[in-house]
């Protein structure tokens, strides 16, 4: 009994998830969605085909090889399709279609000549090491992506699946360590599945977990670059049209360019628009009347600064002024009015600009 329980535990978590994910993709039709299904029915398929295969001590019909084969080659695949989708990245047909090849050409191959499963060991372990580098690179440049639109980067962060990664390096380093020995070492003794299988299980319920927890806020990320692409597409077709003239030659642009930073910077300091709470690059935009595009290219690039950094220093600064004029009477108060919409975002904040806790600089300069 216990070992089934061993056997099964993974698979029926993929499989809740799986339930779940297809119920959500009927009620609320999203890619990033279907990315996830695909990953989560695929880590079902090769947990059933597990639990066939030490139910049975190893005498599977050739169907259930097969599609162990591939579900083995497929899983990080889809993981990594998933991780693009979550952190904005485009992947092309051909790109699909190469990550898959394996999976595909493999799985069948290894029915008529056992050379393949050197093969496919060697595949599976090049695509776990490329999935996880792959992965941790994708969430910092999404984190950064984030930093140089959103002032209140929390609200949209995924250092959660940071922490992901790093469980699934150890869950990696235990399916490849059962992938190079061979399934049919564990026959004599299923206990010794129990450390791996339980630590996918927790990864697996983690996952989607996590994942439906972060959903929102990807999809707000997404549809704000859907706005900047349409502003983008409009503003292409005003010059086009003769609608919106750009300047004629390189001294006007680098001259409007500079309009555009003094701009920012006006209405940053003098009209103090970083005490507005959620306050994204677009709403920026729209107050100085703008293109987003050219507002991101003028703060990210003209500037230095990520917006989040343009606005929360300037936040920081605000807040010690009034603490300072009130004798530090009441921090929770005072934050509050600086435009920051949680303490955890405020006191990260202030320690990453000002080196130490709010308690600790007014020690130091008192």
């Amino acid at each position: 009994m216990a070992e089934h329980i061993v056997l099964s535990a993974p698979l029926f978590v993929a499989a809740f998830w799986s339930l779940w994910l297809w119920l959500d993709y009927m009620a609320h039709p999203e890619r990033i969605t279907l990315r996830l299904l695909f990953f989560m029915l695929t880590t079902a398929g090769l947990y059933l085909c597990h639990f066939i295969y030490f139910s049975l001590s190893g005498h599977t019909p050739w169907p259930v090889d097969m599609l162990y084969r591939y579900c083995n080659l497929a899983v990080f695949p889809l993981w990594h399709f998933y991780l693009c989708e979550l952190t904005l990245h485009r992947l092309s047909r051909k790109e699909l279609l190469l990550w898959l090849a394996p999976a595909v050409l493999l799985a069948p191959a290894s029915l008529i000549w056992n050379g393949t499963l050197v093969i496919a060991k060697i595949v599976f372990a090049v695509q776990a090491v490329l999935v996880l580098i792959l992965g941790w690179r994708m969430l910092r440049s999404y984190e950064a992506a984030v930093a140089s639109s959103y002032a209140d980067t929390e609200a949209y962060s995924l250092r959660a699946l940071r922490g992901l990664l790093l469980f699934l390096f150890l869950t990696t380093l235990a399916s490849f360590t059962a992938n190079l020995l061979g399934r049919e070492r564990f026959l004599s003794s299923v206990a010794m599945l129990t450390v791996p299988s339980m630590l996918f299980s927790v990864f697996i319920f983690m996952l989607g977990y996590e994942s439906a927890r972060l959903l929102p806020r990807v999809t707000a990320v997404q549809d704000e670059v859907n706005k900047d692409e349409t502003c983008l597409s409009a503003d292409k077709e005003d010059r086009e049209q003769g609608g919106n003239p750009q300047p004629d030659d390189e001294d006007d642009g680098a001259n409007h360019f500079a309009q555009l930073q003094r701009d920012v910077l006006k209405a940053m300091d003098e009209e103090k628009l970083y005490l507005q709470p959620n306050l994204k690059i677009s709403d920026l935009a729209l107050h100085l009347g703008s293109n987003r595009n050219y507002i991101w290219q003028a703060v990210n690039v003209g500037l230095g600064v990520s917006f989040s950094e343009l606005v929360n220093r300037r936040r920081i600064d605000h807040f010690i002024y009034l603490a300072t004029q009130n004798d530090m009477r009441d921090i929770d108060d005072t934050w509050q009015k600086c435009g920051f919409t949680s303490a955890s975002s405020f006191y990260r904040n202030f320690k990453l600009y000002k080196g130490c806790s709010p308690a600790e600089y007014f020690a130091r300069t008192t």
